[in-house]
């Protein structure tokens, strides 16, 4: 007879977001696979539960797969932890899944906390359709490559990221897409939770230099400000910023970047207005 893996979601800081039948299921499971088992222990002390842990990450994740096929032959059910949240969404636990079902064993996943619907709702947007991209890349090139990709996407996106990371995405954000809607969500379901709403650049200026904890981005679907921008290169786009920030005049901005790239007036004009420049009249923008 198979066995049954079950990958239970655990609180992402209260620890009273635990469901009654993840309980249940850590308590009648044969062994916990648990991604830091000091974290787990925590938890598990909590609710006296007492059963064998077994760590379960990078390092020893072929001898850990070779120990669920053997359990799982023997009939025995495993409970997968991660340190908070549900196994297998930017967590351990993907490839226990993909085991146990090559060894044909039942495969059930209670539901329970997640960060990552916990901020779709909370920010307020249309929702219906939204994308998880996990964690943006950590390079700054690549990170603007991937922002700039989400151009013409009306999908709203969901990232998460690193408090050491979460002011250079912010600021990517902010020159990419100045006017699209953004909500931050810190430390959720924690003791300092915080929602911060608003342009990428307004959320910026409310973060500290260093920001604590852990953080969900979401960033609203394309709308007609980022089709405008699309035709424009990037580094235009952010010299154009700069010189409206800093007080240049919108005619002369513009003048001066269409000598100097040779793009069409009236894109930068369309740029310049959803940046927020002063409006041209119609012979400006012959």
């Amino acid at each position: 007879m198979s066995g049954r893996l079950v990958l239970c979601p655990t609180p992402l800081g209260n620890l009273e977001d635990i469901t009654l039948r993840v309980l249940r299921c850590l308590r009648e499971c044969d062994v916990i696979f648990a991604e830091d088992t000091r974290v787990s222990e925590v938890l598990l002390r909590r609710y006296d539960i007492q059963k064998p842990l077994r760590s379960f990450h990078e390092r020893v994740e072929a001898a850990r797969l070779r120990e669920l096929a053997r359990l799982l032959e023997e009939g025995k059910t495993v409970a997968v932890v991660t340190d908070a949240g549900m196994p297998g969404i930017s967590d351990p636990g993907v490839e226990l899944v993909r085991a146990a079902r090559a060894a044909g064993a039942a495969v059930d996943v209670p539901p329970g906390p997640s960060a990552l619907l916990g901020a779709l709702v909370l920010s307020g947007f249309d929702v219906g359709r939204f994308r998880f991209d996990g964690f943006p890349p950590r390079k700054p090139a690549a990170r603007r490559e991937y922002l700039e990709s989400l151009a013409k996407d009306a999908s709203v996106t969901v990232l998460y990221e690193a408090p050491t990371r979460v002011r250079a995405l912010l600021a990517d954000v902010a020159a990419i897409y100045p006017t699209r809607p953004v909500f931050a969500l810190r430390e959720y379901t924690k003791k300092f939770e915080e929602h911060l709403l608003g342009t990428a650049r307004s959320i910026l200026e409310r973060l500290p230099e260093t920001p604590r904890g852990e953080f969900v981005v979401v960033l609203d679907g394309a709308n007609e400000a980022d089709e405008r921008r699309a035709g424009v290169p990037q580094r235009v786009a952010e010299a154009l910023e700069l010189l409206l920030r800093g007080g240049v005049r919108t005619r002369s901005a513009i003048d001066a970047l269409v000598v100097a790239t040779g793009l069409r007036k009236n894109d930068l004009y369309a740029l310049a207005q959803s940046i927020g420049g002063r409006a041209l009249d119609g012979r400006d923008r012959n």
